[in-house]
């Protein structure tokens, strides 16, 4: 994937915003947005949710696999998206009224990775 653009403030201390994607080889013609409060919390390919917290949603520089942050993310990188699961301990009730897309104030339920089940 490639950021095709960027939308990124700081507010309340919290780098908050999303960044468009663009698919790059088997991808290509795919679009993707990740959607971030400091971290990345909500996945979605095309018009499909594809991971939200509190799975875990990380990328990587698509030549070194190091970790790209919010803050490190720019125009330009290649990159691959990955997700991995969460603990089950916060895919209880508690855990994701705790760190779910509701509490980051996203009008979304959790979905846990495909071929994972949740709470």
């Amino acid at each position: 994937m490639a950021p095709n653009a960027f939308e990124r403030r700081t507010t309340e201390g919290f780098a908050k915003g999303e960044v468009k994607l663009d698919g790059i080889d088997q991808y290509l013609g795919q679009t993707a947005r990740l959607d971030f409060k400091n971290e990345f919390l909500i996945a979605t390919v095309g018009e499909e949710v594809v991971a939200t917290t509190p799975d875990l949603i990380s990328v990587l520089d698509f030549e070194t696999g190091l970790p790209i942050t919010t803050e490190g993310l720019r125009y330009g990188n290649r990159i691959a998206v990955i997700g991995l699961s969460c603990n089950e301990k916060w895919r209880t009730e508690k855990g994701i009224e705790t760190v779910g897309p509701r509490y980051f104030g996203y009008d979304l339920d959790y979905r846990p990775l495909k071929g994972e089940t949740g709470a």
